[in-house]
């Protein structure tokens, strides 16, 4: 492999990593629904995942510090994903064989994205490169292809995303033989990997929720992300439901918000420079409420279309802003557990909650209780966020 190709390996990877995304992540509740389940039904199956990932993701954590085995367990996760996940195909509509697929589903997923985001990172430090603009190729390539997908799936049928995920699935298996290991200094590395980080990080984790701003930090977190891990369990159902081709508009609305996100990711540093840590959070959240406001009303397509360009704002300007955050208001020794416990907090925790109450709330007030709900919640995280400026407001308005 040539120096050059070498060095941008990783932006292909990346490429092909968020067109199998894109393949399947957007239609899956959809496809769902379209079986005959419940919003109950779906929202327990999508809470399955942050549940079992908040689970064993430290185990998979702590087999790759102990042993340095990133690319075997890339292979592994997404040699194997695909075919479990087409197993759906042949759970004859019953509930808990869907539920026992997706249980061994998120065991093995769960290791998929994290381990790709610590490759990438570091393939990035080493070869003087921004993991940014590695990241950025990812949301083109997703919001690139979300459109065709939904298009294929439109004109031969929503069960085609099982064999297209299977074949992009592959291709990534392929690509992860290629990856450079990462050279280690034997018994070192694993002594020094078995008691540190995955041993400190529960160490520290008590001592950081003690200190008051990072406590309050979680809290307003935790009310901003309920409405964008209720939108991840049942905006395609949602979309659905106004009828015509549905995985089309789920396609094209998917790609809006994913463009949107591009800018943010590039010039996040600027805008939060400018902004500060508790002023960017705020208006975020409070945008976030708009948006789900908006959802509320119902409208037509065109107004969902400006719709997601709130979206795809208000993610990555709320990623980006919460991790630079958890980093720069934490003490030294706990910055890995600060990172950790944001993720933690705005994926497993808000995503369980979300999914499942937000089935009730579908069947018993509709879409517009729902995402009413979620605006309410926002709002509230909103004026959370804003209270932190009474807490440390020196360090709290630096940013990196």
């Amino acid at each position: 492999m040539s120096e050059a190709l070498r060095k941008y390996s990783m932006h292909l990877y990346n490429y092909f990593f968020y067109i199998a995304y894109a393949s399947y992540l957007p239609f899956l509740s959809y496809w769902f629904a379209e079986e005959g389940l419940s919003a109950q039904q779906i929202g327990f199956i999508f809470s399955i995942g942050p549940l079992v990932g908040l689970l064993t993701q430290p185990v998979w954590g702590m087999l790759i510090d102990y042993y340095g085995i990133e690319r075997p367990v890339l292979i592994l996760s997404m040699g194997i994903t695909p075919w479990i996940m087409f197993m759906y195909r042949l759970a004859d509509h019953s509930f808990a064989v869907y539920v026992a697929i997706s249980v061994v589903l998120a065991v093995f997923a769960s290791a998929t994205q994290p381990v790709v985001d610590a490759v990438t990172v570091r393939h990035a430090k080493k070869n003087a490169l921004s993991y940014g603009a590695i990241r950025v190729l990812g949301s083109v390539s997703f919001g690139l292809c979300v459109t065709v997908f939904g298009m294929l799936y439109d004109r031969f049928g929503l069960a085609l995303l099982f064999p297209v995920y299977l074949f992009f699935m592959m291709i990534m298996c392929l690509l992860s033989f290629f990856l450079k290991p990462e050279k280690r200094d034997g018994k070192k590395a694993g002594v020094e990997s078995r008691q540190a980080p995955r041993k400190r990080i529960y160490k520290e984790m008590v001592p950081l929720l003690k200190v008051g701003s990072f406590s309050l930090f979680l809290i307003p977190v935790f009310l901003a992300a309920i409405g964008p891990q209720l939108n991840n369990a049942f905006y395609s159902v949602y979309i659905s439901h106004f009828g015509g081709e549905a995985s089309g508009k789920i396609g094209m609305l998917y790609t809006v918000s994913s463009i949107a996100e591009i800018p943010v990711f590039l010039f996040s540093g600027y805008i939060i420079g400018k902004l500060g840590y508790v002023r960017t959070l705020t208006f975020v959240s409070a945008a976030g409420a708009l948006r789900w406001y908006i959802l509320a009303l119902e409208p037509g397509f065109e107004v969902l279309m400006f719709n997601q360009i709130l979206s795809g704002v208000t993610y990555a300007l709320f990623l980006a802003t919460g991790i630079n955050y958890a980093y720069d208001n934490s003490p030294t020794h706990t910055k890995t557990t600060a990172h950790s416990l944001f993720i933690v907090v705005y994926t497993n925790i808000a995503g369980i909650v979300a999914s499942n109450i937000g089935g009730f709330v579908i069947e018993a007030g509709g879409y517009p209780l729902l995402f009413g709900g979620a605006a309410a919640l926002s709002l509230l995280g909103a004026a959370g966020f804003s209270m932190l400026g009474r807490f440390k407001p020196k360090k709290l308005n630096n940013s990196t």
